[in-house]
Formats: C-alpha cells, sequence, structure tokens
C-alpha cells in the first residue's frame, strides 16, 4: 500500500494540475487547535504553523489533523508563479486526506486568496 506521501509526491512528479473542484468545502468555523497553517516558499521550503517541516514530517501533521477533523490553511510564496513540486505535494497530500482547505495570498494567513 502507498502512502499519502509517496502517492502525493509520485502524483507531484507527474506535473498534476491541482484543481479547486477536488477540495473540500471548507468549514465553516475552526478554532486554533484544529487548524495547520501550511506556508511553501518559492525555494520548496514548507512551514507548518511557523516551524519548517519535511513533506514526511506534514504528511505526519496532516494526518493527525484528520483525526481532529480540522482544516488546513494553504499559502505558498509568488502565487503568480506555477507552484513548485513541493507546493504540489504538499497540497496532493492535504487532498488525499480530504481535508477542508482555505486558500491564502500571504504569509501570514490574513489576506485570503482570490482564485
Amino acid at each position: 500500500m502507498t502512502s499519502c506521501r509517496q502517492q502525493a509526491i509520485d502524483t507531484a512528479n507527474s506535473d498534476s494540475t491541482f484543481s479547486l473542484e477536488s477540495a473540500p468545502p471548507i468549514a465553516k468555523q475552526a478554532d486554533d487547535a484544529n487548524v495547520l497553517k501550511v506556508y511553501v516558499e518559492k525555494n520548496g521550503t514548507i512551514f507548518a504553523n511557523g516551524t519548517q517541516v519535511t513533506i514526511d514530517e506534514l504528511d505526519n501533521q496532516l494526518k493527525q489533523l484528520k483525526e481532529k477533523n480540522g482544516i488546513v490553511w494553504y499559502s505558498r510564496d509568488n502565487l503568480s508563479d506555477d507552484p513548485s513540486r513541493e507546493a504540489m505535494a504538499a497540497v496532493n497530500i492535504i487532498l488525499q486526506y480530504e481535508l477542508s482547505v482555505k486558500f491564502y495570498a500571504d504569509k501570514e494567513f490574513t489576506k485570503e486568496a482570490n482564485f
């Protein structure tokens, strides 16, 4: 059985296209304990709640978040450019866990993204 992490990496490596239609609906309200803020820099560095993490660590945190029915707040550097492989892998893992996602346009998670 392939892990969510490996499936996400394989999908990101195949240059798949992320679709907002495939994302679960956003939770109406979420308290901070059930929110994981994921930010990916242009160079592919991933942060979860402000701490740098590997893709494996992110996978583990998302798995735990799924068990709590949590929500992901996601943002990445330079939304006008194509996402990095790491950004695609992160989004694919989020989708594989069928987590609700709220997209932001800034690193501070204060400005919601408009697509």
